[in-house]
């Protein structure tokens, strides 16, 4: 199935490299869909728009935040999927439950640019990204209890 077990049933990794990789990718572009540009009037733009930019700074830090943590999780399920030779059922479901985490982040990243002196869209934040990453280890230990 994995490395050293390679049963007759086992699936490739191939598909869900490729669905991942296609999730990261449209994760990572919806997080900067939310930074939008202020709408000010031309005669007024060259005084009020520094400080409209400004007051986007929230919005941007979330962005940044949010694109290397979902960076990072990239890298890390890159290097999972590197050393598996095959798949199984299970694995699908764990990779999938932890996509379909990931592919929640930018509401939160959108809300904490928001609002982020609100507590409730901080803990909203923190409580996607520490579902994600129970997600993703439980997908990494079960590859390891299978290919070690």
């Amino acid at each position: 199935m994995f490395m050293s077990n390679q049963r007759s049933d086992s699936l490739t990794t191939t598909r869900i490299e490729a669905l991942s990789d296609g999730v990261f990718a449209i994760v990572i572009t919806l997080l900067v869909l939310e930074i939008k540009v202020p709408q000010i009037s031309a005669d007024l733009a060259v005084n009020e728009l520094p400080t409209a930019l400004f007051e986007l700074l929230p919005n941007v830090l979330s962005y940044i935040i949010s694109f290397l943590m979902i960076g990072i999780y990239w890298v890390a399920h890159h290097n999972v999927f590197r050393l598996l030779k095959g798949s199984d059922r299970l694995l699908l479901w764990l990779n999938l439950l932890f996509l379909m985490c990931l592919a929640f982040i930018p509401f939160p990243t959108a809300l904490i640019g928001e609002y982020p002196e609100v507590g409730i869209s901080v803990t909203l934040y923190g409580a996607v990204l520490l579902v994600a990453a129970i997600f993703f280890n439980l997908m990494w230990w079960y590859a390891i209890s299978i290919i070690g």
